[in-house]
């Protein structure tokens, strides 16, 4: 029998052997996930070998060495061994092969922050896992114990070896839902990953059936900043202003949905109630009361008035007038057309006092290469390539706010979100390196925000260990004008900012260029993309946020929690190392007939 050391959290025996980085297909429940690639099957096989190959090497039990800084060190050199690495790889530690791999130490997985971070979830979730809407909507009860299943002790993660055997169990509740609870937000998010400050988003529903309803969000928000004594949560409210309307027929009658109003009304409300903790609105224009044919657009009757009516909270109450909406991913009963980002464009040249944070970036599951060109492109199609077209087909990208003495420009109020899209293509570098280029080159490198879509992804820690260790190849920094890659300067990339020098030869005429002739690494592209570019939308200090943490009763725990632990250092003792979304099409597919929504 083993014997198991006090406070030795990792060596629980209740604990997965699940690696902490799987690049397996798995969904937020907006999509219907594909089948496993040759390569993403490949890929958890070398990863898996080499565990077991470490594990024995250092004496350390499997569930065990998955939750150290090697482990994932492991993973991404699994992806470099695997993948095409003409355009991007991961820096993962001191030796690039898996089976070289012999040191546990391994800086950039560790929970703490790197120097310069502050990351900032712009799209994070939870459910109440107690709420009323289990008993009054068992339809929506019986889509999340379903979708969801594989998180409970009779589930586990399918396909973690090559062989498609299971390791170990999810992340361990009777109840599956639990899974997805306020506990498990606080833990996976603030414990198990290095993430700042979370943005509490919603899912698409009626008020009735709300999974988590707004003063429950607010309930989670007060609780982490009350333990916190700091303000590490904020939240959106749903806003659906196409509530009652009678499908596409709507507009073309020349009416106002039967509810608009009084979700307007809500509006203010909850800017009077929580205008503490409430940062701006969420919405599903692919969504509504009539499946398949419920969808708006922000530059028809709908969005208009819903953009009118966010910029008027905002004068009146101080919300900050941000617009959180989701496009690209569309399930079956989504109106495929409204998930399209072609009304971006438009309307953010419209409101140029409105600050739209697209979720997803448009993207829905394609294979990401290089901007085709605007001949190729229709931006009412859902991809990346639509939300870049619908911006410079509005003369609204980044190119045409380029500043004097510059290379690159910023679109001044829109900002695209990455969540989930960065967690589907960091297992193949190359399309990586493209997703980021493109966005830095038409969006600009200062709108580019960082978002996860966790819970429903479990941990967002290596998500984060990725970005902090992509860097594109030489080809990709000369086909994105970026010399240095991520590492370049936020306001100018052609500048270095890890190394002084390169701003001693800088244009004076930047303001707020710093000449003291050393290294800003809070100044790099890639950490402004992990929540400085976003502090800007939200209006967030992320200097002074940041410097609250030194007392902040979160961070101490954090501290607490990885300290004295038999674990080797930078590891997350009892991080569940599971993700939490559907798997495949007929986990979805199975569940999603009898449910109103996917969230």
């Amino acid at each position: 029998m083993e014997r198991h050391v006090p406070g030795n959290l990792s060596d629980n025996e209740n604990l997965n052997e699940a690696l902490p980085i799987d690049v397996l297909p798995c969904s937020n429940g907006e999509f219907i996930p594909r089948p496993a690639s040759r390569e993403e099957k490949l890929i958890m096989g070398v990863a898996d070998d080499a565990t077991n190959d470490m594990a024995r090497k250092f004496g350390m039990p499997r569930r065990q060495f998955v939750r150290t800084a090697a482990a994932y060190a492991i993973g991404l050199a699994a992806i470099n061994q695997v993948r095409d690495l003409t355009f991007g790889s991961y820096k993962a530690g001191a030796h690039s092969a898996t089976t070289a791999a012999c040191d546990l130490e391994f800086p950039e997985a560790q929970l703490g922050n790197m120097p310069g971070e502050f990351i900032f979830d712009v799209q994070s979730h939870h459910v109440e896992s107690d709420g009323t809407w289990r008993v009054t909507n068992p339809v929506m009860e019986g889509f999340f114990t379903g979708v969801w299943s594989q998180s409970g002790p009779l589930g586990g993660v399918p396909g973690v070896r090559s062989d498609n055997s299971v390791r170990g169990f999810g992340a361990g509740e009777i109840d599956p839902i639990e899974n997805l609870s306020r506990f498990h937000y606080m833990k996976e998010l603030y414990l198990d990953s290095s993430t700042t400050m979370c943005v509490l988003s919603a899912v698409p529903s009626d008020p009735d059936n709300q999974p988590l309803p707004l003063e429950r969000a607010a309930l989670t928000v007060r609780t982490v900043n009350d333990l916190a004594k700091s303000r590490r949560c904020v939240m959106h409210a749903f806003v659906m202003p196409n509530r009652g309307s009678v499908g596409t027929t709507s507009t073309t009658l020349g009416r106002a949905p039967v509810f608009q109003q009084a979700e307007f009304d809500a509006m203010e409300e909850n800017a009077v109630k929580y205008h503490d903790m409430l940062v701006g609105w969420k919405t599903y224009p692919a969504w509504g009361d009539v499946p398949y044919a419920s969808g708006w657009y922000f530059d028809d009757d709908l969005g208009l008035a819903f953009c009118e009516q966010v910029q008027r909270v905002s004068q009146k109450y101080g919300v900050p007038p941000v617009i959180a909406t989701h496009k690209g991913f569309a399930l079956p009963a989504f109106d495929q057309r409204a998930a399209s980002p072609r009304d971006i464009g438009p309307a953010a040249r419209q409101y140029p006092g409105v600050r739209f944070i697209v979720y997803h970036s448009g993207y829905d599951s394609q294979t990401e290469g290089p901007y085709p060109g605007d001949d190729n492109v229709n931006s009412a199609d859902r991809s990346v390539n639509a939300f870049v077209k619908s911006l410079r087909e509005n003369r609204w990208d980044a190119s045409r706010f380029i500043k004097p003495g510059l290379k690159f420009g910023n679109v001044p109020n829109v900002w695209a979100e990455i969540g989930s899209t960065w967690r589907s293509v960091m297992n193949d570098p190359s399309q990586a390196a493209h997703l980021l280029g493109k966005l830095i080159t038409h969006m600009g490198p200062k709108r580019i925000a960082w978002g996860t879509d966790s819970l429903w992804f479990g941990s967002p820690q290596s998500e984060i260990v990725a970005l902090r260790t992509f860097q594109m190849s030489d080809q990709a920094k000369a086909l994105y004008k970026l010399p240095y890659g991520l590492d370049g300067d936020v306001d100018d990339p052609t500048k270095n900012a890890l190394s002084g020098s390169s701003y001693l030869s800088a244009h004076p005429a930047v303001p707020g260029w710093p000449t003291d002739g050393k290294a800003h690494p809070e100044r790099t592209i890639r950490n402004g993309i992990f929540g400085r570019n976003a502090a800007i939308a939200y209006e967030v200090d992320p200097d002074a946020a940041f410097h609250k943490l030194n007392c902040d009763d979160v961070q101490k725990l954090r501290d607490q929690y990885i300290v004295n632990q038999a674990t080797p250092k930078n590891a997350a003792p009892a991080s569940s190392n599971t993700l939490l979304g559907p798997r495949t099409a007929q986990e979805l597919i199975a569940h999603r007939a009898a449910a109103p929504w996917s969230p």
